[in-house]
């Protein structure tokens, strides 16, 4: 069987994510609440993403990596939320939502 090899934006990323582990981006004295169900409306900082790895790549390609800021702006119940990421409003269902792991920024 023939190894596959990483090209260079799958280094970085997995970089990224030691370097970022190293640093505590969620050093709070809080347990990191799941997206969909967190209390409160406004800044959050990203501390993880669960998932497969088909559904961290693609979380990772929208920009939602671990130390990053989110702003939610609405919770429509438990089916979908409105997130701001770098200047982007994006929608996310609620299995999505589920695999995100914040805290208060």
């Amino acid at each position: 069987m023939k190894q596959r090899r990483f090209g260079k934006a799958c280094r970085q990323l997995a970089d990224w994510g030691k370097r970022c582990k190293r640093e505590r981006c969620c050093s709070t004295p809080q347990h990191p609440s799941i997206l969909s169900q967190s209390g409160c409306s406004g800044n959050l900082r990203i501390c993880g993403v669960r998932g497969d790895r088909q559904t961290c790549a693609r979380m990772a390609s929208l920009g939602f990596l671990p130390g990053r800021e989110v702003e939610l702006i609405c919770k429509s119940g438990a089916d979908q939320c409105m997130v701001k990421i770098n200047g982007s409003t994006i929608s996310l269902d609620a299995d999505t939502a589920a695999a995100i792991l914040v805290a208060p920024a």
